[in-house]
Parts: structure tokens; C-alpha cells; sequence
């Protein structure tokens, strides 16, 4: 249980921080769900963001994650957008430093 409250609470301050954010599109949105977000970004790609992310040391892949007819289906293409994912182990740090990573991406 605690480990679930861990997750949601770090899910809650990446999904509010990403409200906040310019031209952010997450497309993982479904009520039940795991902690991993599909991010897009209006006229910007998402391998660059991840290149970007890479460089400030936060792992944030991108790709359709072999789910090329899913990501074809969302208007994605081949391309896919950037996974973020959170797992037990993730500290806030890590979130904040993910989120500084792309308003500093996005500025």
C-alpha cells in the first residue's frame, strides 16, 4: 500500500507540473493505470526532448515502443513520443529534476 501511495504522490506532482507546462500533450490519461506517462510536444520531438533530458541525467526514452498500430492510431507515426515512467525506487528529486529538464526543454 505504501508503496502505491509513493507512486501516486510522484504521479500527482509530474501530472500537475505537466498541466502547467506549454504545449505538453499526455496521452496516458486512463483512470486506472501505471505510473508510466506518452508525452508529445507541439512542433518539437520527442527524441530531442529525450536527448535533451539525457544530458540533465534523467532517462526518459522515446520511441512507439514497439506499439507501432497504437501510436499510428493516436496520430503519433512511426516517431512515438517520450516515456516517462515511475517505479518504487523514483525519488521526488528525481521527478523535480525531470520536470526542471523539460521546462528547461520547453523555454
Amino acid at each position: 500500500a505504501r508503496i502505491g501511495q509513493h507512486e501516486e504522490q510522484l504521479l500527482t506532482l509530474l501530472e500537475d507540473a505537466l498541466s502547467g507546462l506549454p504545449d505538453v500533450t499526455v496521452h496516458s490519461q486512463a483512470r486506472a493505470r501505471t505510473t508510466t506517462l506518452l508525452l508529445t510536444f507541439t512542433g518539437r520531438d520527442a527524441t530531442e526532448a529525450s536527448k535533451f533530458l539525457a544530458e540533465r541525467d534523467v532517462l526518459a526514452p522515446s520511441s512507439n515502443f514497439y506499439a507501432l498500430e497504437a501510436s499510428r492510431v493516436l496520430g503519433l507515426g512511426e516517431a512515438g513520443g517520450l516515456r516517462v515512467g515511475l517505479a518504487p525506487y523514483t525519488s521526488r528529486d528525481e521527478v523535480e529534476r525531470l520536470i526542471g529538464g523539460l521546462t528547461a526543454y520547453l523555454g
